[in-house]
């Protein structure tokens, strides 16, 4: 008996996860809070594109030129965003720069646009709203 006893305080001892308190419970104005940040932070089509992409596995900021659509200078704007916003992680290999996503909810919330989308229940926009026009770019 003794001996499960002093064994089970090393374990706690090694693992300080258990002596932690929990974390509260956010109250659910707060929630909305943090939801509408995290909804905020890729609420541009561009940003939007550019998680899609980055869902499957890491990419470089050439790698999301053509499939995104931007110059190398707007989406390393866009991505510098995500990471501000905790949606991605940058890690650093020689002179390249990686991003991938690492937010859970965000692939969630992704996942939940890509099923309403193939299922044709996205809401269409009102006739009065006008679309963002397309940038072209620019030729060097």
């Amino acid at each position: 008996m003794t001996s499960n006893v002093r064994q089970r305080l090393a374990e706690i001892e090694a693992n300080p996860a258990p002596r932690q308190r929990p974390t509260k419970r956010l109250s659910f104005r707060k929630q909305v809070a943090v939801a509408a940040r995290l909804i905020a932070s890729f609420a541009n089509d561009k940003r939007l594109l550019t998680l899609i992409h980055l869902m499957d596995g890491e990419r470089t900021v050439s790698d999301l030129l053509s499939p995104v659509g931007c110059t190398k200078h707007s989406i390393s704007l866009h991505l510098r965003k995500l990471v501000e916003h905790g949606v991605l992680e940058c890690r650093d290999e020689g002179s390249w720069r990686y991003y991938s996503c690492k937010s859970e909810e965000a692939k969630a919330i992704i996942r939940l646009l890509d099923e309403l989308a193939r299922n044709n229940a996205l809401p269409a926009l009102p006739s009065g709203v006008p679309q963002r026009p397309c940038r072209k770019r620019r030729s060097r």
